[in-house]
C-alpha cells in the first residue's frame, strides 16, 4: 500500500471513530404533572382528588430505569420533589421534578366582623365596614375581603366576602345586616285648640314610627316631653287656656333615624290683657280677659283691626267672649285672618257720666288658612 493510500484509510477510521463517539449518549428523561394549577406555583389537586400524578417518560435507549410511569403525590404538601434514573451503556441520567406544592383545602374559620356594633336595636343607620378573616394550614391566607356597606336600605341586606389562600382556594361567608339610613318624614303636622285641650295631628313615613312631642311655654327655653309613642295624634289636656305653647314634633324610625323637628304653635283660648314678647295667636271664639279693677261698675272693651274699630262692649264682668260673627255699627264682622289690638277701660258710676280709666291694651293675631 502506498503512503497516500495508508493516510486515506487512517483518516476514514478517525472519522468513523468520532462519529461513533458523538452519537453515544445517556437516556433522556422527561415528566408531566396531572394537576389543577392554582396560584403562586401551587396545585389545587387534580382529577384524582386532592393529589396530583407525575408521569415519567424515558427514552427507548435506556437499558434499565427506576422511573415509574405514573407516581401519585399525596396532598396537601407544602413542597416535595420526585426523582428517577435511567441508564444505558453510555451512562446514567437522573431527572428531578420541580417543587410540587399541593393545597386543595379552602381557608377555614372564615368569619365576617363589622367595624362597630349596630347603631340602634340591631339596625345600622350609616355606612359600616366589614372585614373577613380566616386561616389556612398549608399555603396560608393570601387575602381577605374588606367591604363598606352603604345601602340600599333593607331589613336583610346581604354583603358577600371571604378569604383566599395562596393556592387560589377561596371560602365565602356572607353576612346579613339590617340597614336603614333614610330618615322618616313628617307631614301635615297641625294643631287645633279646643276649650280644654291642644289637639295635635301628623302623618309620618310609617305608622310604626315613634313620635316624640315636646312642649314649651312660648317665650321660654325650658321644654318637657309630653308624648312618646306610635300614634297619629296627641291631645294635650294638661294646659292653661291663657298660655300659648310651642310644640316640637319629631319622628324616629325603627333604625333610630330622626326626622326634622317640626314646630307648631298652639292657639290661645283666653287672651289676657298683658304685655308679651311675642304676638299671641288666637283660637276660634277667644275670650278676652283682664284683671279686676276695684270700684269699677263695668268695663268698656273695644277691638280694632288695623285702625278700624270693629267691636265694642260694656260687660260688668272682667271678660268677654268673641262670637264667630257679630254686628257692629250696621256691619257684620268676624275674626278674619289678620292683626288685632284691643283696649279695656274701667267705668265708674253710671255709664252716662262716662267716668273711665284705662286698664290697658294688648295685641293678637288670627292665623290664615
Amino acid at each position: 500500500m502506498t503512503r497516500s493510500a495508508t493516510a486515506a484509510a487512517l483518516g476514514l477510521a478517525l472519522v468513523l471513530l468520532f462519529a461513533t463517539t458523538a452519537a453515544a449518549s445517556t437516556p433522556t428523561i422527561s415528566y408531566s404533572i396531572d394537576g389543577v394549577s392554582g396560584t403562586n406555583g401551587w396545585y389545587r389537586g387534580s382529577t384524582h382528588g386532592d393529589n396530583v400524578v407525575v408521569h415519567w417518560s424515558v427514552s427507548s435507549d435506556a437499558t434499565s430505569s427506576n422511573c415509574v410511569a405514573a407516581v401519585t403525590v399525596l396532598g396537601p404538601t407544602a413542597g416535595t420533589t420526585l426523582s428517577c434514573w435511567a441508564q444505558n451503556a453510555d451512562g446514567r441520567a437522573t431527572a428531578v421534578t420541580r417543587v410540587i406544592k399541593i393545597d386543595a383545602t379552602p381557608p377555614a374559620g372564615v368569619t365576617a366582623h363589622t367595624s362597630r356594633q349596630a347603631d340602634f336595636h340591631g339596625w345600622y343607620n350609616h355606612p359600616v365596614t366589614i372585614r373577613w378573616s380566616g386561616s389556612d394550614a398549608t399555603s396560608g391566607i393570601a387575602s381577605c375581603t374588606t367591604a363598606t356597606y352603604r345601602g340600599p336600605d333593607s331589613g336583610a341586606a346581604t354583603v358577600n366576602g371571604g378569604c383566599s389562600d395562596r393556592a387560589g382556594n377561596s371560602t365565602g361567608s356572607p353576612i346579613h345586616l339590617a340597614y336603614d339610613a333614610t330618615p322618616p318624614m313628617l307631614r301635615k303636622v297641625a294643631e287645633q285648640s279646643t276649650a280644654a285641650a291642644d289637639v295635635l295631628s301628623w302623618e309620618s313615613s310609617s305608622t310604626s314610627d315613634r313620635i316624640v312631642v315636646r312642649r314649651a311655654v312660648r317665650g321660654r327655653k325650658h321644654h318637657s316631653t309630653v308624648f312618646d309613642g306610635a300614634a297619629a295624634g296627641f291631645t294635650d289636656r294638661n294646659i292653661h287656656p291663657s298660655t300659648q305653647y310651642v310644640y316640637s314634633v319629631q319622628s324616629f324610625d325603627q333604625a333610630g333615624n330622626a326626622s326634622k323637628v317640626v314646630p307648631v304653635i298652639s292657639q290661645v283660648k283666653i287672651l289676657a290683657l298683658r304685655k308679651t314678647r311675642y304676638l299671641p295667636v288666637a283660637a276660634a271664639n277667644p275670650i278676652l280677659r283682664w284683671r279686676r279693677i276695684g270700684g269699677a261698675a263695668y268695663y268698656n272693651v273695644q277691638l280694632f283691626r288695623g285702625s278700624k274699630r270693629i267691636y265694642a262692649a260694656w260687660p260688668t264682668m272682667r271678660q268677654v267672649g268673641l262670637q264667630t260673627t257679630w254686628k257692629w255699627s250696621g256691619q257684620r264682622f268676624s275674626l278674619s285672618p289678620g292683626r288685632y289690638r284691643w283696649y279695656v277701660w274701667a267705668g265708674f258710676g253710671p255709664r252716662r257720666l262716662a267716668q273711665y280709666r284705662i286698664v290697658g291694651s294688648a295685641r293678637f293675631v288670627v292665623p290664615g288658612d
